[in-house]
């Protein structure tokens, strides 16, 4: 057969072969039913599962109702009775395949932000945001285990203790990674033990 022959047949077969493939594919059978799939991702984690009142208490001096949201969307949060001038905060979490750092840089702070780095034991990394105004204190933690990167806000308004707040963050961001490390909440899965 000569060359041009062979070259034909070859693209002739070549286009057949998506045809033949999809002909396999159909025919009478039936195919099962679809599976059922839950219409929401139930939640990783929830930071209420390390925190509660007595600690919001402890750390912040006030007391507050804890309000944990639900199994597929987790908001952990504290809020105090109506009209006490008391803070309130919350803390929740996302995945994040990077670093701290690199979150960081997409989150566009200020250059003249008051960002801390807090040494917060089992975490690979931290930071504190202070912006303290006349009316109110917002004071917001990150801490990274892993994939998981937990926040914490507190707005608390005046008159407020801006070092209370601050230790009361840090100490919740603490609290927030010992559990996650415990738990292996944002550890590769994949990753070999030792």
């Amino acid at each position: 057969m000569p060359r041009t022959h062979l070259r034909r047949a070859a693209l002739v077969t070549a286009s057949l072969l998506p045809t033949l493939a999809l002909a396999a594919c159909g025919g009478d059978e039936k195919v099962g039913a679809k599976p059922d799939l839950p219409s929401e991702t139930p939640a990783l984690w929830n930071p209420c599962d390390a925190l509660d009142t007595a600690f919001v208490k402890a750390q912040f001096g006030i007391d507050a109702t804890e309000h944990a949201g639900t199994p597929t969307k987790p908001e952990c949060r504290f809020t105090p009775a109506e009209g006490s001038g008391d803070a309130v905060i919350t803390s929740n979490y996302l995945l994040f395949p990077g670093t701290l750092d690199q979150a960081w840089k997409t989150m566009g702070q200020g250059a003249d932000a008051d960002v801390r780095t807090p040494s917060v034991e089992q975490a690979d990394d931290a930071r504190v945001v202070v912006n303290a105004t006349k009316e109110q204190l917002y004071v917001t933690g990150f801490v990274q285990n892993g994939d998981l990167i937990q926040q914490v806000d507190v707005v608390d308004p005046a008159p407020y203790d801006e070092k209370r707040v601050v230790r009361g963050v840090v100490a919740t961001l603490t609290t927030l990674s010992t559990h996650a490390a415990e738990t292996g909440a944002g550890a590769d899965p994949s990753a070999s033990p030792g």
